[in-house]
């Protein structure tokens, strides 16, 4: 072989070994784009507290006094966030992490009863509040249930679509 063709053929196998490189870098990258973040209670419902806009004051409140409205009886729970207004608007934020996916499912069940309770609650009481109602985030994901009731629902539900 001659010093010409030998250096051609490096060059070739240089090129497509840089080809390949930018195709696996390439890879990594889109792979990256499309990947959901671990769901955490505190990071979740501090953002679904921060990034949308409330009419009333949200209170945080402890799973001992949630309880006295959520019925958590049946349902482990690991840890949970809660917050809550003094009543004049629907409002609320119940972010649950439960012990498992089977009580993730019972969590979910009680957000959508408490939902139907509270249109019921609010038909009555404050009816403009209704909307928000119907338009509640219930979202289930692993161990996790979520219950978002705001003038924001698409904020609510764009927010949540990033965690797993």
């Amino acid at each position: 072989m001659k010093k010409g063709e030998m250096n051609k053929g490096n060059g070739m196998k240089r090129a497509v070994s840089l080809g390949l490189s930018l195709v696996i870098a390439a890879g990594l990258l889109l792979a990256g784009c499309g990947s959901k973040k671990a769901m955490n209670v505190d990071e979740v419902s501090g953002r679904l507290l921060k990034e949308i806009t409330y009419q009333d004051e949200l209170n945080a409140m402890s799973l001992e006094q949630a309880a006295m409205f959520l019925n958590l009886s049946d349902i482990s729970v690991k840890s949970g966030a809660i917050y809550e207004t003094s009543g004049w608007t629907a409002e609320e934020i119940v972010v649950l992490e439960c012990e498992t996916a089977a009580d993730a499912d019972k969590a979910k069940a009680m957000l959508e009863t408490r939902v139907a309770e509270q249109i019921t609650n609010y038909t009555d009481y404050v009816p403009e509040e209704l909307d928000k109602l119907h338009a509640a985030v219930i979202v289930e994901s692993g161990n996790f249930a979520v219950l978002s009731v705001s003038n924001d629902p698409d904020q609510a539900r764009s927010i949540l679509s990033e965690y797993q």
